[in-house]
Parts: structure tokens; C-alpha cells; sequence
């Protein structure tokens, strides 16, 4: 199990590569939007990760 630590920093880090990317397919936004839920489950704000991106 990752430590919410090491969620924010996964959830932040996909959010950049998501964001390099000139066009995500559909498999990486979905692993995007599953890594964010889980994120969010552990108690993780948008606030939280765009702070650490």
C-alpha cells in the first residue's frame, strides 16, 4: 500500500506527464482519472496536487 506521500507524488507527477503529452490517449486519462480517485480516497485535494506539481 502507498503511503499518501507517495500517492501525492505519483497523482502529481501523471497530472505533468498528462500534461506534456501532445495527445493522451484514452489509456493514459483513464490511468490519470484512477490515479486522482485514489488519490481524492485518501483525503489528497486538487489543491494538494497541483501544489506539488
Amino acid at each position: 500500500m502507498a503511503t499518501k506521500q507517495e500517492l501525492l507524488a505519483l497523482a502529481a507527477n501523471t497530472e505533468n506527464l498528462i500534461a506534456r503529452t501532445a495527445s493522451p490517449d484514452d489509456f493514459q486519462l483513464e490511468q490519470r482519472d484512477r490515479i486522482i480517485a485514489a488519490a481524492h480516497a485518501a483525503g489528497i485535494t486538487d489543491e494538494e496536487i497541483n501544489a506539488a506539481r
